[in-house]
């Protein structure tokens, strides 16, 4: 599995990029990254992307691929769930994950 965050938005409007690919985990850590990527239930999600009223919100597009599958959700601020937050923090802890940014 590889999950990649995109968070852009705010005054500058750069966007960084976060990907963390499950086959460069060692594998009882991607057997944890499996575990917390199923207990944010991205899976069951629906997206949020409504900005209204908040024209400089921070904003998370959250890709990943799985099996040959590839979904993206879509989420402010505001809008993303404590688990997919708690997920997200977790995948930025790691020393594996490839981070850019996008101009």
């Amino acid at each position: 599995m590889k999950l990649i965050v995109r968070r852009g938005g705010g005054i500058a409007g750069i966007v960084a990029r976060t990907e963390l690919d499950a086959a460069a985990l060692p594998r009882q850590d991607a057997d944890e990254f499996a575990a917390k990527f199923d207990q944010a239930g991205l899976k069951n999600l629906e997206e949020s992307r409504s900005t209204r009223g908040m024209p400089d919100a921070q904003l998370y597009d959250i890709s990943w691929e799985e099996s040959g599958q590839q979904r993206s959700l879509h989420f402010t601020e505001e809008s993303l769930p404590e688990g997919v937050r708690q997920l997200l923090g977790w995948v930025d802890g790691r020393a594996e994950r490839v981070e850019s940014i996008e101009l």
